[in-house]
């Protein structure tokens, strides 16, 4: 009897030869729906393209919505606000239906996922933009170093949507590295989290004070951390982070980070074990609480994010790399199309520390050519997959910060249609004076002080 043939995990197979169903052609096309995607999205229909947004969920939001990343930092920075366009009108609409508080000196908005879910969607459709959800990036077309299609997966099976311009705002390059652009990835990563939000907390009793620190720092109970360490200690909870408690618009309800755990995203067989890992650790680690603080003694599990919390995984090789430089002393960028003042906040992949938390003294600027992998034509990103050395994507990499890339990913991708330049060759005055016309703050002059003297003169014009 002839032997069967062993099933093996390695080698490869060959799939069918098959004919894709074009079903749609856009002056430009969002990967994502995260907060750079959802911005860029509505900035390039603003911008008079015809735009498409993809996102393999049912709503969009990215890590504030479906991982519950809370508050969105930092729209202000030493009083004074240096994010403001369109991802300030998203906090605004947000706060319009009681999801978003906008009101606080740091800029750091704590947000309703729910309620910040419907205003973008409104802002979205209000925009033009054509949304398609439950759909997951697949692969791409390249011809002549175009980006010509992509080519989603989804219930309707494999199907390809045209455009001019691209933008990948997954998060994890993923458009960048099916078109052959170049990307890079760190040997260590910033571990991931999960967060969740409990209900029936004492939040009267416990023991410091909700509301903006100083520096933009959530609160962290002092005795708190120092109980979760000295259990740590004993093996009896794994590493954490914080743990950072915020409340979260009701009285007894709080958001909570305080899970850690290194992984690789990118990788889904691995994520996948952190996914589960944990899930028992978020369970594990309420169950402490009850037992160890008496103001989580009455405590349940109200919601936990979809998916865990992804801080980094691929990054492209852009036409230039942002620096902790950069970040500690801003430079006068002729190309900025955004700003940042987040601090370089760096978690430990094995401890419960950060291994690096320097606050900026004031905002700093982000190049266009950040945002640009090296080769591109029609192709841009925004978001955390920008290229960043460690410490610099220590502080771009928040929330507020991706939208305000975002805006400006959007407005190139539409000029780009509109004018024919390439990304790598973009007319930057006026993408700059689009962005301005969109309420975005890109001035260097606003983010000058006592040491401006010390930092370079701005350049001309790019081409």
């Amino acid at each position: 009897m002839d032997e069967m043939p062993a099933h093996g995990n390695s080698g490869f197979v060959t799939e069918r030869p098959r004919e894709v169903p074009l079903a749609g052609d856009y002056d430009v096309i969002v990967c994502g729906g995260g907060p750079s995607g959802l911005i860029a999205a509505i900035a390039a229909a603003r911008s008079g393209a015809r735009t498409q947004l993809i996102e393999r969920y049912g709503f969009v939001g990215g890590m504030s919505t479906s991982a519950l990343v809370t508050p969105i930092s930092e729209f202000r920075i030493n009083g004074r606000q240096h994010i403001g366009g369109i991802p300030f009108e998203l906090l605004q609409r947000a706060a319009e239906l009681g999801g978003a508080d906008v009101e606080r000196d740091s800029g750091n908005y704590p947000v309703n996922d729910e309620l910040l879910k419907l205003a973008a969607q409104r802002l979205l459709i209000e925009s033009g933009v054509t949304l398609l959800y439950h759909s997951w990036f697949s692969d791409c077309i390249v011809e002549d170093g175009r980006v010509t299609h992509v080519i989603l997966q989804n219930k309707s099976g494999r199907v390809a949507y045209a455009a001019s311009a691209f933008i990948d705002c997954t998060g994890d390059a993923d458009l960048v590295r099916a078109a052959g652009l170049p990307t890079t990835k760190g040997t260590v990563l910033q571990p991931a989290t999960l967060w969740f939000q409990l209900a029936g907390v004492d939040t009267d009793a416990l023991s410091y004070t909700f509301g903006d620190a100083v520096g933009g720092i959530l609160p962290v109970s002092q005795p708190i951390r120092d109980r979760l360490t000295e259990l740590n200690a004993r093996n009896e909870i794994p590493i954490f982070g914080g743990p950072w408690i915020s409340r979260f618009f009701h009285d007894g309800v709080v958001s909570i980070n305080v899970l850690r755990e290194p992984t690789d995203a990118s990788d889904p067989e691995a994520f996948t074990r952190t996914e589960c890992s944990l899930r028992e650790n978020m369970h594990l680690m309420i169950d402490v609480f009850r037992r160890e603080f008496p103001e989580f003694s009455n405590c349940w599990l109200m919601k936990s994010g979809v998916q865990t919390g992804v801080r980094e995984t691929y990054h492209i090789v852009g036409l230039y790399q942002l620096t902790k430089d950069d970040v500690i002393t801003p430079k006068a960028f002729p190309d900025t199309i955004a700003k940042g003042a987040h601090v370089i906040d760096i978690h430990d992949a094995d401890s419960n520390d950060q291994s690096d938390f320097t606050v900026p003294k004031q905002e700093y600027n982000i190049p266009l050519r950040s945002l640009v992998p090296r080769g591109s034509v029609n192709l841009i990103t925004a978001g955390r997959s920008l290229s960043a050395d460690g410490p610099g994507f220590g502080s771009v990499r928040t929330m507020a910060t991706c939208m305000a890339m975002g805006q400006g990913a959007g407005v190139a991708a539409a000029l780009h249609v509109q004018l024919g330049c390439s990304m790598s060759d973009m007319n930057v005055p006026m993408l700059r004076q689009r962005l301005e016309e969109q309420g975005a703050v890109i001035d260097f002059e606003n983010c000058r002080d006592a040491s401006a003297a010390q930092l370079p003169a701005p350049a001309g014009s790019v081409r």
